[in-house]
């Protein structure tokens, strides 16, 4: 008899254990699950007379951030690729913005930056341009431009540490990051869940 109550408290005690353990991290995975996936704004003004449609896709603790770059107000003549690829994602704790509502924080590390030349007119303008200190963009090939000096411009290097915040609102998503750890707002365009 003795030893049913010793296999009894045992068992309950490995419920209650296994019960603890999972509801520690359901709030992460749970933040997780919730980005997961590609969201997608609507077709903007760029730089230079160009159209943008900026893409986030989130897969575990990858973060990818692409501008498809347009030379036609429709968002409809490829022009560039700039595509920026992040690791280390992690969603952490719900913090209030500046003004008021409710967001929560994230961390990535930087991987790197890469544009890829749609047509020959986007390399031939950067070649112009001698973009980051390069004058060898080519059709069809990606350049990697992590780290370098573009213009008044100094990239980011890889592996830099980016702290940011967002806000979900049912299938839209608002967000931004930088390499402070002490952001409190997101920006206004609004990213649609794909």
């Amino acid at each position: 008899m003795k030893n049913i109550y010793i296999i009894l408290i045992l068992f309950f005690s490995f419920t209650i254990y296994s019960c603890a353990k999972k509801s520690d991290t359901s709030s992460t995975t749970t933040a997780t699950t919730e980005l997961e996936g590609t969201w997608t704004s609507s077709c903007y003004s760029g730089w230079d007379n160009h159209y943008i449609i900026k893409t986030i896709t989130v897969t575990g603790s990858t973060l990818v951030i692409k501008w498809d770059e347009h030379s036609d107000l429709n968002c409809i003549t490829d022009y560039a690729i700039w595509t920026d690829t992040h690791s280390s994602f992690y969603i952490g704790d719900e913090a209030t913005l500046d003004n008021g509502s409710t967001g929560r924080k994230f961390t990535m590390k930087l991987d790197s930056l890469e544009v890829y030349m749609q047509t020959a007119t986007a390399a031939t303008d950067y070649n112009n341009y001698v973009y980051c200190g390069d004058s060898d963009y080519a059709l069809n090939t990606t350049k990697d431009y992590t780290g370098k000096t573009c213009g008044s411009d100094v990239k980011w290097a890889a592996n830099t540490d980016l702290y940011g915040m967002y806000v979900l609102d049912g299938s839209s998503l608002l967000s931004s990051y930088s390499t402070s750890d002490n952001v409190s707002s997101v920006g206004s365009r609004v990213y649609t869940k794909q």
